[in-house]
């Protein structure tokens, strides 16, 4: 299929508002950029006007309940509905499959700028990376051209590149002894309609947790948390329903998995969280009490990057989700005007995290920040239309380089010297206190 063939509901925004004049502005835009032709300042002001409408108008549907809205949205897609009120999809139990990759974890490799398969280094910090869904087959505008095995061979050039990102722009130093940055091969089917499934089911079904992610998170935490027998797979082996092993020490547990970063990228933040969550099962699995899981799920940290939906997330585990305010995914599935709302009246751009349910989180947070997206100015206040470079406003190149810049690096060096259970919230008052983070509005 070719760009030109691009159809409003190809756009993020296009489910929701498909007969919005704003999607076929984008449309007609992007037609006009593979054509070669300039987008005029004049046309650039009325694709912004009508951002401010549509965003009005999605605005006026997630008012009414962000459950319902999210039903709207899968009615449009075609998406059947079960009686508990989630979504109807074989692969809820089943139908997954590894696409290709002979290892758990890569590790971006400088020199040849590939990935290199790598095992998890425990006595090291660590940041391990669930990739953006794109990558993985999701039918959008800037992958329309794609054919299943190139979206494969893709996946690939995705997770290479937001490795790279995370290691360059967000690990506080470099060397031997530097944080280890490591990209997870998860499982995904590999269909268009998974990923926006995966977004509105955590709505939907918020106590849902995805068989891709029971699966990463036995091969992520499995060798830390136990002495145990694993499958081909990396996952435990069982005997009438029990696990082949023993639980480790309560220390060697909180050791292992302190000093851990699960960073999410786009519907990686929702894999990322789901396997956070399934480690409590799985420590209940072997016989933990409840204090080490407690322990457990409050000595690492979930970094969200483009958080597209609005999960439940444990109260003992600590979650800092960052959205950019035009980032167009973003708002098609998460209620972000109270963000903002909150973020302007506080002259905060660091607000408490609240889930569909309205559940202000304990140990959750949302920063807030002011990315290039779809439509906006350049550094000389000139009009730009770049849906291409900026991803619609999703772009992880524009979180990450505005993250840094705002020093979460050094937020980071914080947490990494820290063993066992912290608490984020107090984590970046003591780094605003030292001004080494910069979260004024």
């Amino acid at each position: 299929m070719s760009r030109q063939q691009l159809a409003v509901t190809d756009l993020p925004l296009g489910i929701a508002a498909t007969e919005h004049p704003y999607n076929a502005l984008i449309a007609r835009g992007i037609g006009r950029l593979d054509a070669g032709d300039e987008i005029s300042a004049r046309d650039i002001e009325i694709m912004a006007r009508e951002r401010l409408r549509v965003w009005s108008a999605i605005q006026t549907l997630k008012d009414q309940g962000m459950k319902g809205y999210a039903r709207g949205i899968a009615h449009s897609y075609g998406f059947e509905l079960d009686g508990d009120g989630g979504l109807r999809f074989d692969w809820k139990r089943e139908g997954f499959a590894r696409i290709g990759f002979e290892s758990q974890c890569y590790g971006f490799e400088p020199a040849t700028k590939t990935l290199e398969p790598v095992d998890l280094d425990v006595e090291r910090a660590r940041l391990v990376v669930f990739c953006t869904g794109r990558a993985f087959a999701e039918r959008n505008a800037r992958l329309l051209h794609l054919t299943p095995e190139q979206s494969m061979d893709n996946a690939r050039d995705i997770m290479s590149a937001q490795s790279y990102l995370v290691q360059s722009r967000l690990v506080p130093d470099a060397g031997p002894s530097a944080p280890q940055v490591a990209a997870f091969a998860y499982d995904m089917v590999t269909s268009e309609y998974e990923v926006p499934a995966i977004r509105l089911q955590a709505v939907l079904e918020p106590e849902f947790v995805h068989p891709v992610c029971t699966h990463i998170a036995e091969r992520l935490f499995g060798p830390l948390i136990a002495d145990a027998e694993l499958t081909e797979r990396g996952t435990f082996v069982r005997r009438d329903g029990k696990i082949r092993g023993r639980l480790k020490s309560d220390e060697e547990v909180v050791r292992a998995i302190d000093r851990l970063v699960l960073v999410g990228a786009s519907v990686g933040c929702l894999l990322a969280l789901q396997a956070g969550r399934y480690l409590a099962s799985l420590l209940a699995e072997l016989g933990a009490s409840s204090s080490l899981i407690d322990e457990a799920l409050g000595a690492f940290l979930v970094l969200n990057l483009g958080l597209a939906s609005m999960p439940e997330v444990d109260p003992r585990i600590n979650h800092l989700a960052v959205i950019n305010r035009w980032d167009e995914f973003v708002y098609a599935g998460h209620d972000t005007a109270p963000i903002v709302a909150r973020a302007e009246r506080t002259h905060r751009r660091l607000v408490p995290y609240r889930d569909a349910a309205g559940r202000e989180g304990v140990r959750s947070h949302v920063v807030l920040l002011d990315v290039p997206a779809t439509v906006g100015e350049d550094d000389k206040g000139r009009a730009v239309f770049d849906p291409d470079g900026t991803h619609f406003g999703h772009s992880m190149k524009h979180y990450v380089n505005a993250l840094r810049d705002r020093g979460l690096p050094r937020l980071l060096e914080r947490f990494f010297s820290i063993r066992g259970p912290f608490e984020i919230g107090e984590l970046v008052e003591e780094c605003e206190a030292a001004g080494e983070l910069y979260l004024t509005l």
